[in-house]
């Protein structure tokens, strides 16, 4: 007999068979057991994940004469047995990617009246229904609504958002969830061993879970892919790489730590090593953000991260510092990837990052640097002027600030006089900008709470915030990207904490939801208000935009950067009505281009 793929060979045959979508396996053998069946149903998700597969299951359950006490169709009755002859005219199987004419749904329509052989029911299924259509569609509507009473409908699409509103409204939905890595890393283990399939190490089996993104067609696909590449039935991370054109696991731990440690040398020979391994730059950043979202899972617990990246120096990152880098990665992916040049540009920005910590000097060194440009029919002058860092005062300077002039000119006007501009220019007169005082009263405030002992904090929200600041950096930051929802319920005995995430924070939602952090938040918790973890009640929860839109909801990162936005807005509005700036665009009579306040670091 000839080879038959991983994908098929080991296509589910029961409910329980199939991975991951137990939310929809229970539902459906719960319809069958209770006799409570739908005329039509639709199945929704992406590919490989089991829709046809559990269409096909729920179809031959539906006919089975003798199912089994789970639902599960007995397979062997003569309704099984006809399903499995492939040539059954009772269960009816349409691709809809290549019947999608109004021609072949009239056709099924002409047939549909006709009483099944044998058995109750006469099941359609249609797979990739989104195919069809719209004149299809139509067609079909009447009978998918009101069809015969032998007749039962499971349609099957990756895109449900193409179906027509009057079809979704005429069927009982269920959308299936891409699976978990573990879930396939189990799965795939679980046919490694009955296939003979060896690993040389079992973290390979996660490398090619994670590769199949949620798919356990993919997965099976690769692993059948990789197998083609190892000798005797031993998978290697060496096939994995040539197999698939990846990065081996340890390559990308190593790649984690020199961009952690600043190790720019290294970081540029692993990288151009990978690509001459044939391995691509998309392949390396995408393990590379895989590889750093497990750091950020890890982040607080130093026993794991000393485990995985042993020679990383974790203990140098400031708070915060690793979700920078996670950001800057992924969006800088986007343009290198995209640029003329992806392979170059994407090595220059990873050793950017790795720089990071060179961009910052503890001291600003005063220095002028005046650029003229002149042409026939353009004159531009831009000024960038770095200051010393002085005592904070009720006013404070601008430092430093850019300041860029693009010329306006109504008329040609009066020659430059550059012995006046020389004395603009020259003049050691810094820009007074006033203080918001909002902005400046709660940062006093944030810091005096994380100055106080933790005896002293009030037991409040953001008391508990300069708590974890204190205790756990890494904690707090975390939850700055989300804020309560209603007020903090404390009493002698018991805390109720209603935490809430907007949907660009829902990567740190997801974190902290996972059992470990879970566990740390409660028992910080428990630490600070000094209550027994019984009586604790957290509750995290994503707020999406029209919710936080009606309620104004704001997360503590949100706030800040809100204020810290006013207050640079307030500055570019004092730079501009400066009187050594309006003398300067009388000067050139030219306007303000832009205005550029570059913070300083901390």
């Amino acid at each position: 007999m000839s080879y038959q793929v991983l994908a098929r060979k080991w296509r589910p045959k029961r409910f329980q068979d199939v991975i991951g979508q137990s939310h929809i396996t229970r539902s459906l053998q719960n319809a069958l057991s209770r006799d409570k069946l739908g005329h039509a149903y639709i199945l929704s998700g992406t590919r490989g994940i089991g829709k046809t597969s559990v269409a096909r299951i729920f179809a031959k359950a539906i006919r089975c004469e003798n199912k089994r006490e789970d639902s599960n169709p007995c397979g062997e009755c003569p309704s099984c047995l006809d399903f499995e002859s492939t040539t059954s005219m009772n269960i009816v199987e349409i691709d809809g990617a290549s019947n999608n004419s109004v021609d072949d749904i009239r056709d099924l329509i002409g047939n549909i009246q006709y009483l099944p052989t044998s058995g109750k029911y006469k099941i359609y299924i249609i797979d990739e229904v989104h195919m069809l259509s719209t004149s299809a569609f139509n067609a079909l509507l009447k009978t998918l609504e009101e069809p015969p009473a032998h007749a039962i409908f499971i349609l099957a699409t990756t895109e449900p958002e193409k179906l027509l509103g009057t079809v979704l409204s005429r069927c009982q939905r269920f959308d299936f969830r891409n699976a978990t890595v573990k879930d396939l890393s189990v799965h795939l283990k679980h046919i490694a061993t009955e296939e003979g399939i060896k690993f040389e190490d079992d973290k390979i089996i996660s490398q090619i879970s994670a590769q199949g993104k949620g798919s356990v067609r993919d997965s099976l696909s690769l692993l059948d892919q990789v197998l083609s590449f190892s000798e005797d039935g031993v998978i290697t991370e060496q096939s994995v790489s040539y197999a698939l054109g990846l990065a081996k696991t340890s390559a990308i731990i190593d790649m984690v730590t020199f961009i952690i440690n600043g190790d720019r040398v290294s970081l540029s020979k692993l990288y151009n090593d990978l690509l001459n391994e044939n391995v691509s730059a998309k392949n390396i950043c995408y393990s590379l953000l895989d590889e750093f979202y497990l750091f950020i899972s890890q982040v607080d617990n130093e026993e794991n991260i000393k485990s995985r990246w042993p020679a990383a120096n974790s203990s140098s990152l400031q708070p915060g510092e690793i979700f920078w880098i996670y950001e800057s990665i992924s969006k800088d992916i986007i343009w290198t990837l995209a640029s003329l040049s992806p392979e170059r540009a994407t090595e220059v920005a990873l050793v950017k990052i790795a720089l990071r910590n060179s961009f910052f000097q503890e001291e600003e060194i005063v220095k002028k640097k005046t650029i003229i440009n002149s042409s026939a029919n353009e004159e531009k002058v831009e000024v960038i002027e770095d200051v010393i860092e002085s005592p904070p005062s009720e006013t404070i300077e601008v430092k430093p600030a850019e300041v860029i002039v693009e010329e306006d000119r109504q008329d040609e006007g009066p020659a430059v006089n550059f012995e006046e501009l020389s004395k603009v220019l020259d003049s050691n007169e810094s820009i007074p900008v006033q203080v918001d005082e909002t902005l400046d009263s709660v940062t006093k405030s944030e810091e005096l709470l994380r100055e106080k002992s933790v005896q002293d904090l009030p037991r409040s929200w953001d008391g508990f915030l300069a708590y974890l600041f204190k205790v756990s950096p890494a904690a707090a930051s975390n939850l700055e990207q989300g804020n309560i929802i209603n007020p903090l319920t404390v009493t002698e005995s018991t805390v109720v904490i209603d935490i809430g995430f907007p949907e660009t924070s829902k990567v740190f939602l997801d974190y902290l939801k996972e059992a470990e952090a879970f566990k740390k938040l409660t028992s910080q918790v428990c630490d600070f208000f000094n209550v027994e973890e019984k009586n604790v009640t957290i509750v995290l929860e994503l707020v999406g935009n029209e919710d936080a839109i009606e309620t104004d909801f704001k997360s503590k990162a949100e706030i800040k950067q809100m204020l810290e936005d006013k207050e640079e807005d307030r500055q570019k509005n004092d730079i501009l009505n400066n009187p050594l700036i309006v003398q300067a665009q009388d000067i050139f009579n030219s306007k303000i281009d832009k205005v550029i306040i570059k913070k300083e670091s901390k």
